[in-house]
């Protein structure tokens, strides 16, 4: 197969893992929308309400974690020694098959996880207005907006204007981060990176404590110049090192996703 770039080719791949790969995580999806049912059961069954900021929270950690584990179940079997030769027998490029990672996990993805879970959580609204159930009000949650758009720092609250590509872009990171653990590792893949994350934590933990103990005054200094710092200058600093470290992170995630793609062997 050339590695040329071909539009139609694409559109086939496109089309092909639509079909064949996307139901699965459909299936996962619907499991995802019965622990919103559940908690309408729970509701059901020993009263009291269920306010929509509770259900927002939840509907938002499902999203998320829908789509931190939409690569591990849509391409489960990409790199799978046994299974894996009809990924790599489908006619298209390394970039096409890429692309279309790509497209089907940071566009498909976040549309089918956002819909389902905002009209399970809608559908049982309506249901508890008739007087089957509590929950009560109904409060969309906004995945353009999320956590990032308003954070306290000493009392105030900083309203950030650029709150929706922050998301975007922290959703894509974390795409990007999944797609790369499921090309590496060829079983068990979703425990393996989760120990590796432990590990990775753990071991940054370990050399922060390590660098405040070696170098004298580096913790005391380091929170000092923070506090010199105004609300808004410190903000936009510390926006401007997430946005960097998360562009050149996701760049490196997706080069070696298409590394792994490019020489993964049966």
């Amino acid at each position: 197969m050339n590695e040329r770039f071909d539009i139609n080719r694409f559109w086939k791949l496109v089309q092909y893992e639509t079909v064949n790969y996307l139901p699965n995580f459909l299936k996962i999806l619907l499991i995802f929308a019965s622990v919103i049912a559940g908690e309408w059961m729970m509701s059901l069954t020993l009263g009291g309400s269920m306010v929509s900021y509770s259900r927002e929270w939840l509907v938002a950690s499902l999203f998320r974690l829908s789509i931190a584990l939409s690569p591990f179940i849509i391409y489960k079997n990409m790199n799978n020694r046994k299974k894996g030769y009809i990924y790599a027998m489908i006619p298209a490029s390394t970039l096409e098959k890429l692309l279309s990672m790509i497209l089907l996990c940071v566009v498909a993805v976040p549309v089918l996880s956002y819909a389902v879970l905002t009209c399970a959580d809608l559908l049982l609204w309506l249901i508890s207005k008739v007087g089957i159930g509590s929950f009560t009000e109904i409060d969309f949650y906004n995945p353009f907006i999320g956590d990032l758009a308003q954070i306290t720092y000493n009392g105030n609250l900083l309203i950030r204007p650029f709150a929706a590509f922050d998301n975007i872009l922290y959703l894509v990171f974390i795409i990007s981060y999944s797609l790369m653990f499921n090309t590496i590792f060829r079983n068990k893949k979703i425990l393996k990176a989760v120990l590796f994350n432990m590990a990775a934590l753990f071991t940054i933990i370990v050399l922060l404590s390590s660098l405040i103990e070696i170098i004298p005054g580096f913790g005391e200094d380091f929170f000092e110049r923070l506090e010199s710092m105004s609300d808004l200058e410190l903000l936009k600093r510390i926006m401007l090192i997430y946005r960097c470290a998360c562009i050149l992170l996701t760049a490196s995630f997706l080069w070696v996703t298409y590394s792994r793609i490019k020489k993964v062997n049966y």
